[in-house]
């Protein structure tokens, strides 16, 4: 466990610490065991919710959602990023980073209050609107969480954040099982989201002052020209949040706007679904490498070994789980919400196809910002939210919710190219070809041999969770197999490279 006095930030830290890549590695082992921890407990309570519910609780759920996002300050302004990105953690970085994050929580449910009576008038329903206002109160929570959250990870202390996360998302079910149980309908999925909130405020709270007494015993203090500077930085990173909150839930919009709330609730399940690859493997590896980056951004030799070995993870696993729900996407709908929910199975085929493509965006994403380098995400995720509005609207309006999804298709293929050039322009001796080729070939084969096996499968008479489990498995291995006969010394050289990261400091 990396302590106070290991930081980088502690001006007397011995000369002899922890090798870097341990602890990122070792950090990002207990912040994927906590994610799959989470998506594990997340998986099944919602299977119990998704058989409670009706497809229209989660549709008004995920409009409200699109909403809040559209208005939520926070995010927008960076402020998390600056203070992350800022060299030192000191009394008046840390003062100013917590004024600036519970002003812009403040002025994201003040800026509700006024939309509210905009969205009525428009025609969205009440409990749209009740959904968008609740979730500004949780965002007003959130602006204090993160204050403690990123000073935690800031220090590389990814272990103490994954161990209070661990212990309050379980229970912030319990409420909502509750109310679904009940008759609440999409009220038991606000329940969730504010029970984790306050759960998660007063844990991480408690933690940060335990584990940073050298921070949170100083008087932190406000400093106009800091917060100026966060401010600038932030604003580039904001800027780009506004683009990608478009990139990623602009399809809610429409499909809650233009097909209807129903529908939207069978393409929210399919999403979710559709994510998984990304839960996986992305949101661990974004959340790990970005404080791995912005350590490394002068040393260029190491910073491209560092992002390479990143793509290869992302390929290397988060591509296989992607094929295998593609492959098996009907059964496994079939399997997991029950017959009333196969309208979500063809909209998952279309969703899954793009979420391996998430993970690399994100990755790369984190890359140009820990460099210091944010216009470069921000123009990614103008292009690309322009690429979805162009192309999901009238897709949307002639084909409903099918059209939606290919406008995803069209906006996530735009977003990689550009990304990918100018991570060429940041990375020059980083081959593209060796990180991109193989894969791709691996997985035209997977699906060449996967998807004519699995129609066979489906004609006979089995157990649908037997011929589930075969799908999945012999799609996995088809892929695992192939690449390892491609390049087998490559492989083996990187896994033994990671599993000795986990075994020793050096």
């Amino acid at each position: 466990m990396l302590t106070p006095d290991d930081s980088p930030d502690t001006p007397n830290a011995p000369r002899a610490q922890t090798p870097l890549a341990f602890r990122i590695v070792r950090g990002g082992a207990a912040v994927a065991l906590t994610s799959y921890f989470l998506f594990a407990f997340g998986f099944l309570s919602n299977l119990v919710l998704t058989r409670l519910l009706a497809p229209s609780d989660f549709g008004i759920f995920a409009l409200g959602t699109f909403f809040f996002a559209l208005l939520n300050l926070r995010p927008k302004f960076g402020v998390d990023q600056a203070f992350a990105q800022h060299a030192t953690t000191d009394a008046q970085a840390s003062g100013t980073f917590a004024a600036l994050s519970i002003a812009t929580g403040i002025a994201s449910l003040l800026i509700t209050l006024i939309a509210a009576p905009i969205l009525i008038a428009l025609g969205y329903s009440q409990p749209v609107v009740l959904v968008t206002l609740t979730l500004a109160g949780v965002g007003m929570m959130d602006s204090i969480t993160g204050i403690a959250w990123v000073q935690l990870e800031k220090a590389l202390l990814f272990t103490r954040v994954s161990i209070v996360t661990a212990l309050v998302f379980p229970l912030s079910y319990l409420p909502a099982f509750y109310l679904a149980y009940n008759g609440g309908g999409y009220w038991a999925l606000l329940a969730q989201n504010v029970a984790y909130a306050l759960l998660l405020l007063i844990g991480l709270w408690f933690t940060a002052r335990r584990a940073l007494p050298e921070i949170w015993h100083t008087r932190w203090t406000f400093s106009q020209t800091l917060a100026k500077q966060f401010l600038r930085f932030g604003m580039f990173v904001g800027l780009a949040t506004i683009f990608a909150t478009i990139v990623y839930q602009f399809d809610n919009f429409l499909v809650g706007t233009f097909v209807n709330v129903e529908t939207l609730g069978f393409y929210d399940r399919a999403y979710r679904i559709a994510q998984w690859s990304y839960i996986l493997v992305g949101s661990v590896l974004a959340r790990t490498a970005f404080y791995a980056y912005s350590r490394l951004q002068n040393d260029l030799v190491r910073l491209t070994k560092t992002f390479a070995m990143s793509l290869w993870i992302v390929m290397t696993l988060g591509l296989p789980i992607a094929l295998a729900i593609f492959v098996s996407a009907d059964d496994l709908v079939l399997f997991l919400f029950g017959e009333k929910w196969l309208p979500s199975a063809p909209l998952l085929k279309f969703l899954v196809a793009y979420s391996i493509l998430r993970p690399l965006l994100d990755d790369a994403g984190a890359l140009f910002i820990a460099i210091g380098h944010p216009r470069r995400t921000t123009l990614v995720t103008i292009f690309q939210a322009l690429a979805l509005i162009l192309a999901a609207t009238p897709l949307t309006l002639q084909l409903g919710a099918i059209g939606t999804a290919t406008g995803v298709g069209v906006a996530f293929v735009v977003g990689l190219v550009i990304t990918y050039y100018f991570v060429h322009r940041t990375l020059p001796e980083l081959s593209l070809r060796d990180a991109f080729l193989v894969p791709f070939l691996t997985m035209l084969l997977t699906l060449f041999l996967a998807l004519p096996t699995s129609i066979l499968f489906r004609a006979l008479e089995l157990p649908l969770v037997v011929k589930l489990f075969f799908e999945s498995a012999l799609t996995l291995a088809i892929y695992f197999g192939a690449t390892i006969l491609i390049r087998p010394r490559l492989t083996r050289e990187r896994a033994q490279y990671v599993w000795n990261l986990f075994r020793q400091r050096a």
